[in-house]
């Protein structure tokens, strides 16, 4: 058991010094890497909308992709463990309303290098959907060219396999003993949009053509890839789930790929969150191109599996809102959450030249402290084991916060120089989030301009080129609003819409609910919401680990 305590004069430099322009932030930190929880990767739809020209509805913007696009230097992987748990604390004010907020951020991370991180070989099999939608927007085009960089970047010793299906599922390449290239890329070639779309039985084809036990010293993984919904045969969104968790059980990885403007979100989402493996989006050629080139060796093996996170919140404190995952399962004063399988997260730098796809998960609890709260926040328990193994490795940490839990600090707490990034992330998302739920365009500007303002005093106090890209993100959002109608907005326009003095939900039970809605139309008679900046404060942690 060890303990140190960090000091107000040290976190305040650290966080100063450790932005995104620092040259340590390009090398993963330590050696090490972030991890992915699985679940969507990126916030591609949402982003292909706003290109569009569209306004964005709520389950575009999903809380895990956002966090996934963003990279953060982490802390030193330390623990002597091949996942470290690395829990963060920020007090000070929200954005949006200037309330207190109070928030505990919980990540992962991993002492092994992503620079020299080897993935097992693979049996892969790609099911590929070629239904008559498939030729609106280009859209088979996209995975055409996304299949054909896969090919290109397999190596020798990999093995893959092709099923295309419509009305009906077709093997249009078995399994071989060697890679045939050639033959991929001539199969891939032949694809053309016709008929329905059968998912059900093209996914249970997939995993059945990795047999019923697949070789442990290989990666077996199925990579689904649709436009649209289910139209032929099993339609339900709960069967097509159930069976594919009857065959992941097996083993079998699945990682779901989305294109189009169409497709079932939700069943993409969650065939990848049951089935221990990423969701992504293709919104164009290049994203295709970026998913099977800098993520391939990363999402196809997980670096531990059957994974189990638990919350216990201290003495006078309670757990509200979580945001960044819809398998947390959330009371008042405990929390967990169980993930099939988390992965190496494959982006190390804050160049912009590498995209917005992969940078690791983040949970994010919204705090709800009392007057006799303790100085203990929470205890937070990580358990897992590696794959092969049966044996489970635990570590604990116990957060603690020495100042008064319902006083906010006017140079805002951050519990570490990484809660910079995760602050600053974690606000933005509040801010977009909120204009998504708008039912008035005026109050989603409100929402929009609000966050832009803090979002850019922020940014000159910690200079972050992934804020920077939210920034533009949050432009192209304004812009796409007042074409639709929304009117120009002043200070106390937000505060002039209902529901705008919340942006949490504590009512849902299960973590961030991507179907809530919240509709706000403006009205009148409510205070000017305000912000302020955060730094500084006292962090006390402990931790112990221990393998059984």
């Amino acid at each position: 058991m060890r303990s140190f305590t960090l000091p107000f004069s040290l976190l305040l430099v650290s966080a100063c010094a450790g932005g995104a322009d620092s040259g340590s932030a390009s090398e993963g930190g330590a050696g090490g890497g972030g991890v992915s929880f699985g679940g969507a990767q990126d916030m591609g739809e949402f982003r292909s909308i706003l290109d569009r020209g569209e306004i964005p509805a709520a389950n575009t913007l999903d809380a895990n992709g956002f966090f996934n696009e963003h990279f953060n230097e982490s802390p030193p992987a330390d623990c002597g463990q091949t996942l470290c748990l690395t829990p963060g604390l920020s007090v000070g004010r929200d954005w949006l309303t200037g309330a207190h907020q109070a928030t505990l951020q919980i990540a992962v991370n991993t002492p092994v290098d992503p620079s020299t991180y080897v993935r097992k070989p693979m049996n892969l099999v790609v099911v590929v959907d070629h239904s008559g939608s498939m030729s609106q927007d280009n859209r088979l085009e996209k995975v055409k060219t996304g299949l054909h960089t896969l090919v290109d970047n397999l190596k020798p010793e990999d093995r893959i396999a092709m099923i295309s299906f419509d009305d009906v599922v077709t093997i249009d390449a078995p399994f071989t003993a060697t890679l045939d290239r050639t033959n991929l890329h001539t199969k891939i070639n032949a694809l053309t949009p016709r008929g329905g779309t059968n998912i059900h039985d093209g996914l249970e084809e997939g995993f059945d053509l990795l047999g019923e036990y697949p070789a442990n010293e290989r990666q077996n993984r199925v990579i689904f890839m649709s436009d649209g919904q289910a139209t032929v045969g099993i339609t339900s969104q709960t069967e097509i789930i159930a069976m594919a968790k009857t065959k992941i059980m097996r083993g079998i990885g699945l990682t779901t790929i989305g294109v189009g403007q169409s497709f079932d979100v939700e069943l993409m989402r969650g065939l990848a969150e049951n089935g221990a493996g990423n969701y992504y989006f293709l919104e164009d050629g290049a994203a295709a191109g970026e998913v099977f080139t800098e993520e391939l060796d990363f999402f196809m093996s997980p670096l531990a599996l059957d994974i189990k996170i638990e919350a216990a919140a201290g003495s006078g404190w309670t757990f509200s809102e979580v945001v960044g995952t819809r398998l947390w399962s959330a009371q008042t004063k405990t929390g967990s959450m169980q993930i099939p399988a988390v992965f190496l997260a494959s982006r190390t730098s804050q160049s912009p030249e590498q995209g917005r796809r992969g940078g690791g998960s983040m949970i994010f609890v919204h705090l709800e402290p009392t007057a006799d709260a303790t100085t203990k926040i929470a205890d937070l328990t990580l358990s897992y084991r590696m794959p092969g193994s049966t044996e489970r490795i635990t570590q604990s940490v116990t957060l603690d916060y020495a100042a008064d839990p319902l006083e906010t600090p006017e140079e805002p707490h951050l519990s570490g120089p990484e809660m910079a990034e995760r602050y600053g992330m974690y606000n933005v998302f509040l801010g977009l989030r909120l204009a998504t739920k708008s039912g008035d365009y005026t109050c989603a500007a409100a929402a929009l301009v609000a966050t832009q303002r803090a979002a850019i005093a922020w940014n000159e106090r910690h200079a972050d080129p992934d804020v920077a890209a939210d920034l533009a993100l949050i432009d192209q959002y304004l812009a796409n609003l007042r074409a639709h109608g929304a009117r120009e907005t002043t200070a106390s326009t937000l505060a002039n819409c209902p529901n705008a003095d919340e942006p949490y939900y504590p009512e849902y039970e299960g973590g961030y609910d991507e179907g809530h809605s919240t509709p706000m139309y403006c009205s009148s008679g409510k205070p000017t919401a305000g912000w302020i900046l955060m730094l500084g404060a006292v962090l006390v942690v402990v931790r112990r680990s221990r393998r059984g």
